[in-house]
């Protein structure tokens, strides 16, 4: 006798004495399953229409935040299409779905504040700027290819 067989006669055994007590579990389970699936779905429905009332509620002057995570001043609204004004100034039309969230004032002053500069750290990259000690030209890699060119090398012979 096999394992699988021996599921089988213990699955057997267990319907003859139970009396089929297995389908009424499986339909309480079935049940279960059907009412969870529908308040998961009736609380997505929900969220989607808090969404929606929230994007047609959207005007000129309000902070808000796009899906992307740019944030900017709404400073036009033509039909589906906003018009956003970024800290910098600069303007960007986005559709009125590709806005996530108003931003707050609060949120809004994080956001758009600069980093701070520690002063005690050396710049990099575009903002590092040579010592005025150090000397500037490519004199010196100019000498050293010279130098090298200068040099005999081994002769063949």
């Amino acid at each position: 006798m096999t394992i699988s067989d021996a599921a089988w006669l213990a699955a057997e055994e267990g319907e003859a004495t139970t009396g089929g007590g297995g389908n009424y579990l499986m339909l309480i389970f079935l049940v279960g399953m059907i009412a969870l699936m529908w308040f998961m779905s009736r609380r997505n429905k929900k969220q989607q229409q808090q969404q929606g009332d929230f994007r047609r509620s959207l005007d000129v002057g309000q902070r808000v935040m796009t899906v992307g995570g740019m944030i900017g001043i709404i400073t036009g609204v033509q039909g589906d299409v906003l018009t956003l004004m970024s800290p910098s100034g600069d303007e960007s039309a986005y559709l009125r779905r590709a806005i996530k969230s108003e931003v707050s004032d609060e949120e809004w002053a994080n956001l758009t504040e600069p980093y701070p500069v520690d002063e005690d750290e050396p710049a990099t990259g575009d903002d590092a700027r040579p010592d005025e000690d150090e000397p500037t030209s490519g004199d010196d890699d100019a000498d050293a290819a010279g130098a090298d060119e200068a040099e005999p090398g081994p002769k063949n012979g």
